[in-house]
């Protein structure tokens, strides 16, 4: 049994409400960077936690300890959310740092993989900065249901 941890994007989860349906879809499904696991071995979520926010002087402390919440409970594989690979200017100081603390712990740059990456990337910006009337959450984007100006 393989113990997973996944790690979102705080700006994603508590500026967009999302609620990791996708990730997890694709965890129980073993589709995306979840098809790595073979399909007859039972896979068990320990825990979801959000990154520490973009840094500030506190963000490694913060990360570690966060990480280390799911770590004490000893996860095989760390993944870090579509989200966290797509939009994170910090992952890759971010994910060095969890390495150098964790080595035992596998780290996967990805959950769930959308169709379009251009597309997602572009819609979460505009959900992150809201100009949209009215305004529209990442339940909206999963639905198909927002507008996004083209541009």
């Amino acid at each position: 049994m393989s113990r997973i941890g996944i790690l979102t994007c705080s700006n994603c989860t508590q500026d967009t409400n999302c609620a990791s349906v996708v990730c997890l879809g694709d965890m129980r499904k073993r589709r995306g960077f979840f098809a790595q696991y073979p399909q007859d071995e039972p896979l068990d979520l320990i825990g979801i936690i959000n990154c520490a926010g973009c840094p500030t002087l506190a963000a490694p402390e913060k990360i570690l300890k966060r990480v280390r919440a799911l770590a004490e409970f000893r996860i095989d594989a760390l993944h870090l959310s579509f989200c966290m690979v797509a939009l994170c200017p910090f992952i890759k100081p971010y994910t060095t740092l969890i390495k150098g603390q964790f080595p035992d712990i596998n780290i996967v740059m990805g959950t769930h993989q959308p169709a379009d990456r251009q597309r997602f990337v572009r819609s979460v910006r505009e959900l992150l900065c809201q100009t949209l009337t009215p305004p529209q959450t990442m339940t909206d984007l999963i639905r198909g249901t927002i507008k996004i100006p083209q541009e």
